[in-house]
Parts: structure tokens; sequence; C-alpha cells
């Protein structure tokens, strides 16, 4: 007996329940086909039922008790294969997973990850899963709930869930890589976030962050693999793609706010690193 045909939903996660600006979360749901969203972190617990995965129209395997972290601007879409998939759907600001104190936590490492052309995902086992999915609940309870300090008990609850995936966390810094040079990465990318619209070179981060150019590159292509002109290029085309898809901006406002000094050299960058215009992006 087929399954009942389902209109396609197009779900962006400020609409769930109980955000309030630093962490939402919802259950996994068949409605939840397609998922877009602009400005913040999604982590997906993918438990069981979905069959495969596409993110930004590239497949990803999908595996059983497997946790996908993804960053802003990044579209999903999913196909079940049961009538009743289970998993949830967490939403939390960058500054917000910054804030949860993980020193020493492999995971604290995933937004450095986010830029190296990775999607970062772990796969747990069944009984980590089964813990997983308990917390979740708890998470889900307590911000639908009018309890005093309820922010601070959801904190302390995602705390402990990462704490199980940090144990299976398949985010590893490389061999030569030391604390010193993740430092100086994870400087680096926030200057990048802060600074796209003006700086779009290599010595300009390297003299924000008083080091030379080719010790700053050795340094990014020693913990990330990729070299730091790669991570601009790539924050660039996050914005782009974001902006493409989400703003009512047209694509000379969307140029001019990301620092070129022309449609065309913003038309040519998309072009040359998407294979396509930023027109048939937008119409994609």
């Amino acid at each position: 007996m087929s399954s009942p045909a389902l209109k396609e939903k197009v779900v962006s996660i400020s609409d769930l329940p109980g955000f309030d600006g630093s962490i939402s979360l919802q259950k996994l749901n068949r409605q939840h086909r397609r998922i877009t969203e602009a400005d913040d972190y999604q982590i997906l617990w993918l438990e069981s039922g979905v069959k495969n995965i596409e993110i930004d129209f590239e497949e990803l395997e999908s595996l059983p008790c497997s946790i996908i972290f993804l960053h802003p601007g990044k579209e999903v879409n999913l196909r079940f294969d049961c009538l009743q998939p289970k998993g949830w759907i967490l939403r939390f600001s960058y500054d917000y997973f910054k804030q949860q104190y993980l020193d020493g936590f492999h995971i604290q490492h995933a937004d450095i990850y986010f830029s190296s052309g990775e999607i970062p995902r772990i796969v747990l086992s069944p009984k980590i899963g089964d813990r997983i999915n308990s917390l979740a609940e708890m998470i889900a309870e307590v911000m639908q709930s009018n309890i005093p300090n309820k922010e601070l008990a959801a904190s302390s609850l995602l705390k402990t869930l990462l704490v199980y995936c940090d144990s299976k966390c398949n985010l590893r810094v490389t061999p030569g890589s030391n604390n010193h040079y993740m430092t100086i990465v994870s400087r680096f990318k926030h200057l990048v976030s802060q600074n796209l619209e003006t700086f779009h070179q290599v010595s300009d981060y390297a003299q924000l962050m008083h080091l030379s150019p080719k010790y700053l590159n050795n340094v990014v292509k020693e913990v990330m693999g990729v070299t730091a002109k790669y991570v601009i290029s790539e924050q660039l085309l996050m914005r782009s793609c974001r902006d493409l898809k989400f703003s009512n901006l047209s694509i000379k406002e969307i140029s001019i706010q990301l620092g070129f000094s022309e449609p065309e050299h913003f038309s040519n960058f998309f072009k040359k690193n998407m294979g396509f215009s930023p027109l048939a992006y937008r119409q994609k």
C-alpha cells in the first residue's frame, strides 16, 4: 500500500515553537521535506526513517543514529522511507554555541570544519542514540515550559548531549595542529565573518592579526587542509548563496553589500566558483 501524498513544506527554523533567539528544538516529521535557514546553525539528529539527504543539491548517505552539523544558508531536502521518521531538528546561534564552554571537546572545532568543504557528521551507537533522544525530549519540554531559568536548564541539557556526542566525534584536529594554531584559525575565521564586506585578501587579515600572510596561510592549511584564501572565498560564496536565496536584494545590491567594486566582478567570482551565474542560482 503506497504512502499518502504529502504536500512539500518549506520550514524556516525560526518558526519552530520555543525559539527565543538562542535555541529551538522540534521533532522531525514527514512535513520536514525541505528545511532552510538563513542565519543560524542547525543540528539534525536522524534516528531512523530517513531514506536519503540532499544538502545544497549534493546527496549525502543517510545512516541511522547520525547527527549532522549544518552552517547557515544550507538547504536540506529529506526523503523518508516510513510514515513516522524519528529524529530532531535543533537550531542555535553561533554566539550560543561559542558560549557553551566546550574547552577540551573535539566538537568545539566544528565551526572550523564548516569552511573546509566538509559536512561534519557523527554516527552513534543505538545505546548512545537512545540517550541523545531522551535528552532531546527533555530539552524540548524545558524550552516549551514556563519554568524559571529554563534557558539555563536547556543549556545544561544541551551540554550533556554534546558530551555524549563528543566521544564519537569525527572532527579530529590534524596531527601537526596544536592549540595555538587552532586559536589562530578561530580568530581568523571570526575576523573574516566580521569584515567580509570590507576585506577579501589574506594580507588584510594577516595585518589585523599582526602575522605575515605566509605564516597565516601555513597555519590555516595545517589545521584545515585548505588555504586562507579558500576560507575567505568560501565565506563569500556562503553569504552570496544566502542572500540570493533568502533576500529580495538585487544582484547589484548583493555585490555592493559584499564589497565588490563592480557587479560584473561579483558575477565572475560566483560563476568561477559555482559553475553558473548568480541569476541561474537564484532561479534554481
